[in-house]
């Protein structure tokens, strides 16, 4: 793959992380640049971007922004216990709705 064709797929993976190489192929194919999928997963592949979570992290670095190993770990440890604290039983209700429209009722 030529280097100049690889750098735009990084480029374009800095401003869109949570494509995957199946929207990316589609999304530079509207601007022209023409390259299937299995060769957008290499080229992830071999720089170890080839996971969302990876190209997340990437991109983070890449900005300049700093998260400490403690604060990844207690992020990930607050997230495991989400909890709603409520006074008395009954406190919180959720409900749920949607709508049909027009059923079409058949009577015989």
């Amino acid at each position: 793959m030529p280097k100049e064709i690889e750098e735009q797929i990084l480029n374009f993976i800095k401003e869109y992380p949570a494509y995957g190489p199946e929207k990316t192929k589609t999304e530079l194919k509207s601007v022209g640049i023409s390259v299937g999928h299995t060769g957008i997963y290499h080229i992830l592949k071999k720089r170890g971007l080839n996971t969302a979570k990876a190209r997340l992290e990437w991109v983070r670095k890449l900005s300049g922004d700093i998260v400490t190993r403690e604060e990844m770990t207690r992020d990930k440890e607050k997230s495991k216990t989400n909890h709603i604290q409520v006074s008395y039983p009954s406190q919180l209700v959720s409900q749920d709705t949607f709508y049909f429209s027009c059923l079409k009722v058949m009577v015989y």
